[in-house]
């Protein structure tokens, strides 16, 4: 793996866990139920932190993987969609849906950054990689930006509820 690429990746996975670390500390758990969605406040708040354990056990993985290894690389980013699916895939209580909302449109543009990622790897046009490498950079400010500002939501809904 080129070095320019596990640093991306490097970026990717920090970036997520620091992320939704903060969401999940911020969250206060409260076992009122929300009858306005699928999910408790606190099973809400669980996946939250279920989703910051699972991004954190991938980034231990993902320390080492041998950075030449294209395929064990690219199985790594596979496996970071799923969790990332899963949260988006969440009816979170009615007053989470602000946060969640941002959350997911920061998991959405994760997903796409690994898929341009995964394809980068095997590329070797420069030209390619370079408008893949603007992609990235695009996506990954996109993905920051929705999940800094979602995080804070999920702790005003817990403040509100005290």
């Amino acid at each position: 793996m080129k070095n320019g690429m596990g640093k991306r990746l490097s970026a990717l996975l920090l970036a997520a866990a620091m992320v939704f670390s903060l969401a999940a500390c911020g969250s206060d758990s409260k076992q009122e139920e929300d009858t306005a969605s699928g999910l408790t406040k606190e099973e809400y708040q669980q996946a939250v932190q279920t989703l910051s354990t699972e991004i954190s056990e991938i980034q231990d993985r993902a320390s080492e993987i041998d950075g030449t290894d294209v395929e064990q690389t690219k199985e790594l980013l596979d496996e970071l969609k799923t969790p990332l699916q899963d949260f988006m895939a969440i009816d979170p209580p009615e007053s989470y849906a602000a946060g969640h909302a941002k959350l997911q449109s920061g998991c959405q543009s994760l997903i796409e950054y690994i898929d341009l990622l995964v394809d980068a790897l095997g590329e070797t046009d420069q030209t390619a990689l370079q408008e893949s490498s603007e992609q990235m950079q695009t996506l990954m400010e996109s993905a920051v930006a929705d999940l800094q500002e979602g995080a804070p939501l999920l702790g005003d809904a817990d403040s509100q509820e005290e």
